[in-house]
């Protein structure tokens, strides 16, 4: 970059760092740059060409977030998240468990002065500031001893004045598995450097050595003789799957245990996605559950395969959203205006006959799905079941699932 450093913008000077990291790292991909500020630097495909570096621009808040996902898509492509308070107010709980985590990406954590009077006078909408009172009342915000107690890969702090110093701290940063912290500021009389570092595992890296068995069984790759031998790879297509109730019918567990029976029992690729209101009991209640051989780029069931509704609310709101050629299953009592050629299946009375309680009809709902596609066995399922529940109910809900499996045959023919 051309310019005096003595009048450069803090977009000018964070990506001066950035691309002085990226050529100090030559191994390494280029960084994907995750921002949740107010403005890009510039835009794309501008009057200079191309933007030089990949910016995804983000809700306040929510960056890491993103950068979780991106972390499982691209393990091998670093992220740099540029936040400022959003972080520490709307990105609390993000912030928290990436640290406790210690997930792969490192966050630039602009302090107020950086980013307050930027491009023209636009006011901080997220900055530090806080009225007399509140100030009074609450302790300040200290992010990077947070991310230090839960013991975050590297946290420490950088001074924009020396923009190459933050990029000798941002390659290391980026070098570093893990989750970092850089805090950035243009106040001389806070400490910089390395500020704590701590050696840990790395969420999605320990994981992915833990399912590599896993992996190996699916791709039927050849395993050490002291491992079991994989079952065949089977092809399934994908499948997709919603269950819609409400909170206290078992819908949330359904979505768990089919995801796990399919992934950790019979070697498929599985996810899980649920869509709940407040309330613990008599909400309404969502989950869609995809499986199928292939890697799953998206998680959701827009268009279900199989829709299982259990309450006529559910019906009035998901029973479009199935597919041409879907089946759907309507619970025989709940569901008083069942959409056209849906299967009535008595799944809360058969719920209560073999449990006593309605939270058994997501259980049974589960018998529903095998019966109509045999990418999960009623085995798989057990074991699914044995694995979320206390073990002196397991056998009241397998037999539930059981009856929801025949329930559900019978309607077919």
């Amino acid at each position: 970059m051309t310019y005096d450093r003595r009048f450069a913008t803090t977009w000018q000077l964070l990506l001066d760092s950035i691309c002085t990291t990226m050529g100090a790292l030559p191994g390494h991909e280029p960084p994907i740059i995750l921002s949740s500020l107010p403005d890009l630097p510039y835009a794309r495909d501008g009057r200079d060409g191309p933007a030089p570096l990949s910016f995804i621009q983000g809700p306040p808040g929510r960056n890491i977030a993103l950068a979780i996902g991106l972390r499982a898509a691209k393990p091998d492509t670093p992220l740099v998240l540029l936040m400022n308070a959003d972080s520490v107010t709307l990105g609390t709980n993000h912030l928290i468990h990436a640290a406790r985590r210690n997930i792969g990406m490192t966050l630039l954590l602009l302090r107020s002065e950086l980013t307050q009077h930027e491009g023209g006078g636009n006011l901080d909408r997220t900055g530090w500031g806080m009225p007399a009172y509140q100030r009074e009342l609450e302790a300040p915000s200290r992010p990077l001893d947070w991310v230090s107690a839960l013991d975050a890969a590297l946290v420490g702090r950088a001074n924009l004045r020396q923009p190459d110093e933050l990029a000798t701290l941002l390659a290391r940063a980026v070098s570093t598995p893990g989750f970092c912290v850089i805090g950035v500021t243009t106040d001389d009389h806070l400490p910089t450097g390395v500020l704590s570092t701590c050696d840990w595992h790395e969420y999605f890296a320990a994981y992915r050595e833990w399912a590599a068995p896993l992996r190996r069984a699916v791709l039927a790759e050849p395993m050490p003789a002291t491992e079991t031998t994989p079952r065949p790879r089977r092809e399934v297509p994908r499948f997709e799957v919603r269950i819609a109730g409400l909170g206290g019918q078992g819908v949330k567990l359904a979505g768990t245990v089919l995801s796990e029976a399919a992934g950790l029992v019979e070697g498929l690729w599985a996810t899980q996605r649920g869509d709940y209101g407040s309330a613990t009991r008599g909400g309404p209640s969502m989950v869609d559950v995809v499986l199928g051989s292939e890697p799953i780029t998206y998680p959701c069931a827009d268009h279900p395969d199989v829709l299982v509704l259990l309450t006529q609310a559910a019906a009035d709101r998901w029973a479009r959203s199935a597919k041409p050629g879907a089946t759907v299953i309507a619970d025989a009592t709940e569901v008083t205006r069942p959409p056209p050629g849906a299967l009535a299946v008595p799944i809360s009375a058969l719920a209560r006959q073999h449990t006593g309680k309605p939270i058994a009809a997501g259980v049974v709902t589960l018998g529903c799905v095998a019966a109509l596609n045999d990418a999960v066995s009623l085995d798989a399922l057990g074991k699914g079941l044995a694995a979320n529940m206390p073990a002196s109910i397991v056998a009241a809900n397998v037999a539930a699932c059981a009856a929801g499996f025949a329930a559900t045959r019978a309607a077919v023919h």
